[in-house]
């Protein structure tokens, strides 16, 4: 019992440390609304292209987004609900009502 608990704990704190980046908070919470290729991603960061790719990576390393290829684009997606509950928590305490949606409603 208590190792399993120290085994989510270590994985909860793995995930919280790749959120504590805000290039890839920003990432996560513009996923939440839905699949975005990474131009979209790109234009609300003030990164290169190269390092912005770098933060990419970390989170699909991490298994919390997946990649979907479609002709020359590469599309990305939260993959692990456990994240997009953080984001949408996340979301209320910093944003109030501000950016939060119900995923697919467009907003």
């Amino acid at each position: 019992m208590a190792q399993e608990f120290l085994d989510e704990a270590t994985e909860a704190a793995k995930v919280l440390r790749i959120l504590s980046h805000p290039e890839r908070l920003m990432v996560l919470c513009q996923l939440r609304e839905g699949e975005r290729n990474v131009s979209n991603l790109l234009e609300n960061s003030a990164l290169s292209q190269s390092a912005f790719s770098q933060h990419l990576t970390v989170l699909r390393q991490a298994g919390l987004v997946a990649t979907r290829k479609s002709s020359q684009s590469v599309f990305y997606r939260i993959d692990d609900p456990r994240v997009e509950n953080l984001i949408n928590a996340i979301q209320v305490a910093w944003c109030g009502d501000k950016g939060v949606a119900s995923p697919g409603d467009g907003a």
